[in-house]
């Protein structure tokens, strides 16, 4: 009787530690970035001027280009940067500001799907466009969105997107 009285306040006393266990308040939810005041953030075209100084050998696209080829809408983005060589050799600079989180995920999206879609045109045909742009990959700080493909593309994004 005595040891099923003490198996009995045992099974109590696990169930009110497990119960506490469960109500304990969560933490406090961390924003996905971290929102810098618009004059404290260099100009995107002057960050990546500084970042990447053989970016004046490329071809520079315009808003239009961008709806047109990426579907990203003006209103998605606050300034961009398109810059790419010309012909299929895989060297290409994507960089947009972001109006807000959500439009940067959205952008983001679109810039993995150009990606893909540029891998497969160069598969086949261009194998060392295809290796840039193998190695390329999308990359989002705070609410800038990179795009970065060539031979130094890792530590260039790297280097743009801490300029964030």
């Amino acid at each position: 009787m005595v040891k099923k009285l003490i198996a009995i306040c045992l099974l109590i006393l696990s169930v009110f530690a497990l119960s506490a266990c469960g109500n304990q308040p969560k933490e406090a939810e961390t924003p996905a970035y971290t929102e810098v005041p618009p004059a404290e953030r260099m100009a995107l075209s002057d960050l990546v001027s500084s970042v990447i100084p053989d970016a004046g050998d490329l071809v520079s696209f315009d808003e239009e280009d961008l709806t047109d080829i990426l579907g990203i809408e003006p209103e998605e983005y606050t300034e961009f940067v398109y810059l790419q060589e010309n012909g299929l050799s895989g060297r290409e600079i994507l960089a947009l500001r972001a109006v807000d989180a959500d439009a940067a995920g959205r952008i983001a999206q679109r810039l993995e799907n150009y990606l893909e879609q540029r891998r497969k045109e160069t598969r086949n045909y261009a194998p060392e466009a295809y290796q840039l742009l193998a190695a390329a990959k999308v990359e989002t700080k705070n609410l800038t969105v990179a795009l970065v493909s060539g031979e130094n593309a890792a530590q260039e994004r790297a280097q743009l997107l801490a300029g964030e």
